[in-house]
């Protein structure tokens, strides 16, 4: 073989260890997938209504695992990122969710690595059944009385001659009756507040984890005493669904404007409708008094 062909193999050589360092797929098909396995709970396994899943699994990638996500009934309901920044070879760790619904659910587990590829999902059913009746405790059988003693019987006493009084006319004027005072209705628990102008700033789009910083000003800006901020959301279809108050972490007060932190969207590609409230806190049933703006503020979430 002469000079020439040796060097052009040896280039040739040289260029596909490269490409193989570099994570490329020769055959065409694209970047390689990382994989996720899981270990446990088995297919197929009941628990009962509100108890905690656990769900195992192990992932892998040539280049570096960065999270994993647990999806359950099409929702992500929890997910496990990489302790180091760069993400690692595998990553081991449980995933939990807790069932609220009784019947057949789906969970599917998704692993990402550091280039944005993510794995072919892993699944596996959980079969709830509702909890068991309370037993009702039998009533008690009452137990019968004793009869009672008979007495024995006395002889009556002859009775003396009554002596015939002569009553004679009242001289006393009758006293008229004390009126009845009427009772007082109870005070109300709360006092309604003058609702203040809200403006709810940004964001328009959340994506890609549905996690955001909502912001919004209000006019007066200061927050009545026993009040607190709130929030509720609703898709196209749906109810107003309350988030717990208060919220956690709490709204906070910066650059002249309040913002809450840590806000999710449901995981799909959706619009939804926010409204900041003011809540109650004095009212055991938390009253929500929602003021501006109307329509709530829209934003669409996209996985």
């Amino acid at each position: 073989m002469s000079d020439s062909r040796k060097m052009l193999l040896a280039v040739v050589l040289l260029l596909a260890v490269g490409m193989l360092a570099c994570g490329v797929d020769v055959g065409g098909e694209g970047p390689a997938k990382p994989t996720v396995e899981i270990l446990g709970p088995p297919s197929g396994s009941q628990v009962e209504l509100g108890e905690e899943v656990e769900v195992q699994y192990r992932a892998v990638d040539a280049v570096a695992v960065m999270r994993v996500e647990l999806e359950a009934d099409g929702r992500i309901v929890d997910l496990q990122s990489s302790p180091t920044a760069e993400g690692q070879p595998s990553l081991t760790g449980i995933l939990r969710w807790t069932p609220t619904t009784a019947g057949t659910h789906t969970l599917l587990v998704y692993a990402y690595n550091r280039d944005g590829v993510t794995s072919d999902a892993v699944g596996l059913s959980i079969i709830v059944t509702p909890p068991p009746p309370t037993p009702v405790p039998p009533t008690p059988t009452d137990t019968p009385a004793p009869p009672t003693p008979t007495d024995t019987p006395v002889p009556p006493t002859p009775a003396a001659p009554t002596p015939t009084h002569t009553l004679a006319p009242p001289t006393s004027t009758p006293v008229p009756p004390t009126p009845t005072h009427t009772r007082v209705p109870p005070t109300p628990t709360h006092t309604p507040i003058s609702c203040p102008m809200i403006t709810i700033n940004v964001p328009s789009h959340a994506f890609p984890r549905r996690a955001f910083t909502l912001e919004w000003d209000s006019t007066p800006h200061a927050v009545p005493s026993g009040w607190e901020w709130g929030i509720r959301l609703k898709g196209d279809e749906a109810s107003w669904t309350h988030l717990p108050v208060p919220l956690d972490p709490r709204p906070r007060e910066e650059g002249g404007h309040w913002k809450a932190d840590y806000l999710r969207g449901r995981g799909v590609q959706e619009t939804l409708y926010w409204q900041v409230c003011l809540v109650n806190m004095s009212d055991p049933v938390r009253t929500f008094q929602c003021c501006g703006p109307v329509p709530p503020w829209p934003i669409i979430h996209t996985r």
